[in-house]
């Protein structure tokens, strides 16, 4: 149980510390349906694979944003979803789960984006190995 709470609340940090933390009047911030910006992917991303498990990271080769929940735009003028997912070995994505989010709207968007990224795959002795990630969303209208 306390291990449960240790991870909640570690979520919890890490959500408001995008939200705190994103710069929002800059140029390479992920506009919905357009391709994200690799350098904003590789300031959010988070690796749960424990590091020894690679030598490699996996780096994010193309993808694009989520859209804004047509359901949400009505009620809400931002939303939050944390997603976690495998990169495989060939570098694309699946087992994609959301960790938390505002409301499920913004998870299955945020899932249905992340489910069409490509990677390069992490690297362990010049193999590839798939590695579990975490990928937080803030959603601004």
């Amino acid at each position: 149980m306390s291990q449960y709470l240790i991870d909640r609340a570690f979520t919890a940090i890490g959500l408001l510390t995008t939200l705190l933390l994103c710069d929002c009047s800059s140029p390479n911030l992920a506009i919905e349906g357009n391709p994200m910006p690799e350098k904003q992917v590789a300031a959010y991303i988070r690796s749960v694979t424990p590091s020894s498990a690679y030598d490699m990271a996996p780096k994010f080769l193309k993808g694009y944003a989520p859209f804004f929940p047509a359901t949400e735009a009505k009620r809400r003028h931002w939303g939050y979803a944390l997603v976690e997912f495998s990169v495989t070995t060939d570098g694309t994505t699946g087992d994609i789960h959301p960790v938390t989010a505002t409301a499920y709207s913004f998870a299955k968007k945020a899932m249905d984006a992340v489910q069409n990224w490509q990677f390069a795959p992490a690297r362990k002795n010049g193999q590839p190995v798939a590695v579990r990630m975490r990928m937080p969303f803030t959603f601004r209208s």
